[in-house]
């Protein structure tokens, strides 16, 4: 049987592609893949041909002969159906003519079967193209296609392709929307029946994967499909319908089937699914919802209960909330959210939790204090303040006294609310840092704003009277909104050297080595003695006089009384160091430009070997931003950063062979070879070289990629 009706000899709707290739051939998948159209269609292409159906009432020796004998000159001469078929390969012998055999599982008479494999053996020799038809491997062409003689064709060659499918579905007599052929091949995957059931009924896209209860494709299914599986393996197949996974582990915990990789076989042999290129199994959209749907009440909810707890097991969580969706269980979803929410706000998956919360708020929404901590971080996440605060005061109304819920709603609050009135809400945020740290409580989730904000505060301590200093570009010293002008640029690199020490004790031999290397002069002693008198005196009119102070032969910085303005600095160098990108993300700001050299023109040996260190930090972590926004798909971003970093390092060719590469994915290519000629000309000037072969080929194949384009 086949839905895939002739609407008229001439107009059956027909293949656009060659299919078999190679003869003998056997072509077995379940019903419903036109492989009696096919047939019709080959025979209809090929003069001469022979199209022999065969049915279960035919299936004697002289019933099948008779089908024979009618192309065959003369059977009088023949006294039994084996001459019969000996006369008929005879005459077709050498005229390369095509023999088609349909419904060849038919046959299960032993004679026939027999008489058939004559034919599977003369085509073997050449004598004639023999290609059948059926829903298994037939027994005459079993040996051929185990000796691989006889080429197997199944699913994968008889499904439609999408042109296929559009051109069937022009013979319903309506027009049909590219989205709505798109939708039919990909819910069908060119399964031909379900194509031109759902035709019938469906008259928009939308419909398609809702009809399907107005058609026949249930009972088709059920009588034409799962009637070719015993028992065992239709349930087997109903279950991998509603629920499937590849994992044998799965099979073990929720189908309690040790044996799931054998029945997949089986399925795939009896030619009702085929398996991807991965091997993955493939099912249409059709048939799953279908068998899907013939699974009484109580054993979906088995197997769903039963799935997720694997799922949430193995820590796979998107696909354990999809079937807490599908089931209702907002129980569940709670109880992912208490006991791993953490994770999700750690790891930023914030979908999942979304995902858990519309399933609560679908049932009855939740009063478990751990789970409104999670959702009202989510509800902060997403800018659904008002639900955020609503969650918070649910959770917070538990406990009668200060808590966890009620201090993050202060913190939030605060951190939102602060330049609307900083004192206030300065005071809110430290007092909820402070409770946190005490508790040893996690900070909840901010966003860079928010932290930004965080930042500013724990930093607002009241300088005034301290001595603020930023060793780049032009090392500076200033209290308030004076700037101290010393008369020693070793006075600076003193304080700078020691201020780098973090306030340990500093011994008079390392400071002199620091300032004078290995040129230190006689009275060094007392020349440095008159550089700290000279700074200090600089500092008095501050209160600062004491700032460098002398014990037990070592000198010491107070850094109580210090404010490092290039702290930022510094914790940038430390994420590069460390590999952090988050904690460089935070201080993104500080890299939009070169942020100078290290103690500006001093030319001591400490001096230029940290502006060396601090340089090559600075190119570090701008080449780390320019791979963070590459990954994020922000091209644009990536350039700039790659910019900074050729401005710091404009020899480097891994920086040019970054920054040529943008160009090209920006389609600048203008840009990349201005980039190329420039840093051609200037190693060419400067070192008297050539661009390396290996640059030189990555910029050309970025041409050759832009012409292809």
């Amino acid at each position: 049987m086949s839905l895939f009706f002739d609407y008229g000899n001439d107009r059956f709707v027909r293949r656009e592609r060659p299919q078999i290739l190679h003869f003998p051939g056997v072509v077995a998948c379940c019903a419903g893949y036109g492989k009696t159209s096919y047939l019709r269609q080959l025979t209809g292409e090929n003069e001469g041909s022979v199209l022999i159906e065969l049915a279960p009432y035919l299936d004697s020796p002289k019933a099948v002969a008779g089908l024979l004998e009618e192309h065959i000159s003369d059977h009088s001469a023949c006294s039994n159906e084996y001459d019969v078929f000996r006369q008929f390969i005879n005459e077709f012998s050498g005229q390369d003519r095509l023999v088609l055999v349909d419904n060849a599982d038919a046959v299960n008479n032993k004679t026939v079967s027999a008489l058939l494999k004559l034919l599977c053996e003369a085509s073997v020799r050449g004598e004639l193209r023999l290609l059948t038809a059926s829903r298994t491997v037939p027994v005459f062409m079993l040996e051929a296609v185990m000796n691989g003689k006889a080429k197997l064709y199944g699913i994968e060659q008889m499904r439609f392709t999408r042109a296929e499918t559009e051109s069937c579905l022009s013979l319903f007599g309506r027009k049909f929307s590219d989205k709505y052929i798109n939708t039919m091949y990909a819910y069908t995957d060119g399964w031909c029946a379900g194509i031109a059931e759902l035709a019938k009924n469906a008259q928009s896209a939308e419909e398609i994967e809702q009809c399907a209860g107005k058609t026949l494709i249930e009972q088709y299914i059920r009588c034409e499909m799962l009637s070719e599986l015993d028992k065992d393996l239709a349930e087997h197949l109903k279950l991998m319908s509603f629920i499937y996974s590849p994992d044998p582990e799965f099979s073990s915990s929720v189908f309690y089937l040790k044996d799931s990789n054998v029945r997949e076989d089986r399925i795939v042999r009896a030619g009702i699914l085929r398996r991807d290129e991965n091997g993955d199994i493939v099912f249409p959209g059709i048939i799953r919802s279908v068998l899907a749907a013939m699974l009484d009440q109580q054993t979906r909810k088995s197997v769903m209960d039963r799935a997720s707890a694997f799922y949430v097991r193995k820590k796979r969580f998107a696909e354990a909330i999809k079937l807490f969706d599908e089931s209702g269980n907002s129980a569940a979803a709670e109880r992912i959210l208490k006991d791993h929410g953490r994770r999700f706000l750690d790891n930023y998956e914030f979908e999942l939790i979304g995902y858990c919360g519309k399933i609560i708020e679908k049932e009855h929404g939740t009063a478990v204090p751990e789970v409104l901590g999670v959702l009202a971080q989510y509800y902060y996440y997403s800018g659904e303040l008002a639900k955020m605060e609503a969650a918070y005061n649910l959770a917070d109304s538990r406990f009668g006294k200060e808590n966890q819920y009620s201090v993050y709603r202060k913190l939030y609050n605060g951190l939102m609310r602060y330049e609307g009135n900083r004192e206030m809400y300065t005071d809110n945020v430290r007092s909820a840092c402070e409770y946190l740290r005490e508790n040893s409580l996690p900070m909840p989730f901010l966003h860079q704003k928010e932290k930004e904000t965080l930042l500013l505060i724990e930093n607002d301590t009241d300088d005034s009277g301290k001595l603020h200093i930023y060793r780049f570009g032009t090392l500076r010293l200033s209290v308030g909104d004076n700037e101290i002008q010393c008369k020693s640029r070793r006075s600076l690199m003193l304080i700078a050297y020691m201020l780098e020490r973090e306030g340990k004790p500093v011994s008079r031999a390392d400071l002199m080595n620091m300032l004078w290397n290995d040129d230190i002069p006689a009275n060094a002693v007392a020349v440095l003695h008159n550089l700290i008198y000279g700074l200090r005196h600089e500092l008095a009119a501050y209160g600062l006089e004491d700032i460098v102070s002398y014990k037990n032969k070592f000198y010491m910085l107070d850094m109580s009384k210090i404010v490092q303005d290039d702290k930022d600095i510094f914790e940038v160098c430390d994420a590069v160091e460390k590999g952090d990108r988050k904690k460089l993300m935070l201080h993104e700001n500080v890299l939009e430009s070169y942020w100078g050299n290290y103690l500006g023109s001093s030319d001591s040996v400490v001096s230029q070997e940290k502006r060396e260190y601090y340089d090559r930090c600075f190119i570090n972590a701008s080449q780390m931003l320019a791979e963070i926004y590459k990954e994020k798909g922000s091209r644009e971003k990536e350039l700039v950063y790659l910019k900074n970093a050729s401005k710091a390092d404009p020899f480097s060719e891994q920086i040019v062979c970054s920054y040529i590469q943008c160009c090209f994915a920006l389609g600048m290519p203008d840009k990349a070879n201005k980039k190329y000629e420039e840093y051609a000309k200037m190693i060419d000037e400067e070192l008297g070289i050539a661009p390396s072969r290996w640059l030189k080929n990555e910029f050309l194949s970025g041409f050759a990629n832009e012409a292809e384009g």
